[in-house]
């Protein structure tokens, strides 16, 4: 039986319109890149309903990485933790006197990376889909004892268009902003001080910061589209030569 459409199976569970698939099709066109990540990207679907619709797709088992309570070291440690960053994977499980490695990965289509994994664990590799932010907050917490993955991708900065920071360490806590400048008040009873708020809990959780920072990208993304697509119209390049360039 011939594999359904992604569009058309997400026009069928009755989660998208003919027009906003026609529209992320569109930018697909001019942009490349895969269809399901742009209508994640587009807010037409959310990460989860696309996972979902990924594994009927596929035939291939989806995971939900926020109800895994644990994954023991040395599962993790079958994959080095460059790898898992680039490739959006997470070891899960091993089987078979450990010949099997199950891991969750966003592209389970990608041979390269499968290949890559089977060479560097030297186990056959069973994939299950999973969305890649998803991903990204599962290895927050299960490599949050390795350190590394902490120094690498929770110490930095974010910076919107202007080069004002939008984030700078999600382990920091938040800032309230500057209160403005009032003329000083009369002298009050002490009152009991409250701590600042910490980011494990309300709006500074690393969930909040972590949707903080894809609406920069997005906004970002935006932006140099818009940049792009200037300089094709001024002649600098061509979108072939863009596309070309982008799919190396």
């Amino acid at each position: 039986m011939a594999q359904i459409k992604l569009g058309e199976l997400l026009i069928k569970a009755n989660v998208l319109q003919e027009s906003q698939l026609k529209a992320a099709l569109a930018e697909q066109a001019k942009w490349g890149g895969k269809l399901g990540e742009i209508l994640v990207r587009m807010n037409l679907v959310s990460e989860d309903i696309l996972v979902r619709a990924l594994s009927k797709q596929l035939a291939i088992p989806a995971v939900n990485l926020d109800a895994v309570k644990e994954i023991p070291q040395h599962v993790l440690n079958k994959v080095p933790l460059q790898i898992a960053r680039d490739f959006a994977v997470l070891p899960l499980q091993l089987r078979d006197d450990n010949k099997t490695l199950v891991v969750a990965i966003s592209d389970p289509l990608n041979v390269r990376q499968l290949d890559e994994l089977r060479a560097v664990t030297k186990c056959r590799i069973v994939p299950n889909v999973a969305g890649r932010t998803a991903i990204a907050r599962a290895m927050a917490r299960f490599y949050d004892d390795q350190g590394e993955l902490a120094d690498a991708d929770t110490n930095f900065k974010v910076v919107d268009a202007q080069g004002r920071t939008v984030v700078k360490n999600m382990n920091a806590p938040v800032a309230p902003p500057a209160p403005a400048r009032t003329p000083a008040p009369a002298p009050m009873p002490p009152s009991p001080s409250r701590e600042m708020p910490s980011v494990r809990g309300g709006n500074g959780s690393p969930v909040e910061l972590l949707r903080s920072v894809e609406e920069v990208q997005r906004k970002e993304v935006a932006a140099l589209k818009a940049m792009v697509e200037l300089l094709i119209e001024k002649g600098v390049f061509t979108r072939d030569e863009y596309l070309a360039k982008v799919k190396r």
